[in-house]
């Protein structure tokens, strides 16, 4: 066993590594079918909106920055504005908010998690993230895809319901 060679280091002779940091990203909705937004971002033609269904936010931590290293990007869900609320309405399925997202932070985060059920959908039914070019896209899928979208964790429409007072005999 050979002995350990003593050697001390000092601030100079220390290599410094090179780090990335991960930057993150927090989308805000630009658009939501539930109540008008005011808009938070300038349409640009390096932009485009994504219809998000999602009952609460997401965080993609791995999405690569085009430097070698990661960066985080946070998809806000359609019931994130009633955090830390004392009251508020969960949406309904069939409702979405819009964001904004640069179309190169786009295409990474569908290359990295474009094949997850929230990217492509399940059991036929549209995806929870889906990319509708612009507002006036976010509007025309507001009818035709939004409203089908369905995360299963949606809260139950009371209206929908035949409830009965519990206290009540039949």
């Amino acid at each position: 066993m050979m002995a350990r060679e003593n050697t001390t280091e000092t601030k100079a002779t220390k290599k410094k590594k090179a780090t990335n940091t991960a930057k993150t990203q927090v989308l805000e909705a630009d658009v939501s079918t539930m109540e008008e937004v005011e808009p938070v971002q300038v349409e640009t033609s390096d932009m485009t909106y994504l219809a998000v269904s999602l009952p609460f936010d997401v965080e993609f931590t791995d999405i690569p920055n085009g430097n070698g290293g990661t960066k985080t990007i946070v998809l806000p869900g359609i019931n994130s504005a009633l955090r830390g609320k004392k009251t508020g309405v969960l949406a309904l399925p069939g409702n979405a908010i819009g964001v904004s997202i640069s179309k190169k932070d786009w295409e990474a985060l569908k290359a990295v998690h474009g094949r997850e059920l929230a990217f492509v959908g399940r059991n036929g039914l549209p995806p929870c993230i889906t990319e509708v070019g612009d507002k006036a896209g976010f509007r025309s899928a507001q009818n035709e895809i939004i409203k089908d979208v369905s995360t299963g964790l949606e809260p139950i429409d009371p209206k929908a319901l035949d409830v009965k007072e519990a206290n009540e005999k039949e």
